[in-house]
């Protein structure tokens, strides 16, 4: 289960691992509702594993990990497409990329507009 979710050491994640290995049933069944929370820690659990709170306890960092490397939601984001403003600060005012075919489909649109004629 190492992987990308972030920059802990290798005794956190050995401890996440045993966590999991030993609770992940009930963890889940929290997460899915499967479990009603009998106690104030549990729905605080269940908070953090629907991303509505951040992690206190080791059992709640084990699961978001685990949430996170597995890529479940609410921790599955992609990362935000860049700002439009962003991507075009490369080009002139008024000049915009568009794919080959489309520009050649502007030009020949033109080209039947002017009668054929490339220039005035």
């Amino acid at each position: 289960m190492q992987g990308e979710a972030g920059p802990e050491d290798a005794r956190t994640i050995a401890m996440y691992e045993r966590l999991l290995d030993r609770h992940l049933k009930f963890y889940d069944a929290l997460r899915l509702r499967e479990r009603r929370p009998k106690s104030a820690a549990q729905r605080q659990f269940q908070d953090v594993a629907w991303g509505k709170a951040e992690p206190v306890s080791d059992h709640e960092r084990a699961y978001v990990w685990y949430l996170k490397v597995r890529k479940i939601a609410p921790f599955n984001r992609p990362a935000p497409a860049p700002h439009i403003d962003d991507v075009m600060a490369g080009y002139d005012v008024g000049a915009r990329p568009v794919a080959g075919e489309v520009g050649t489909k502007w030009d020949n649109a033109w080209r039947e507009y002017r009668g054929g004629r490339e220039f005035w």
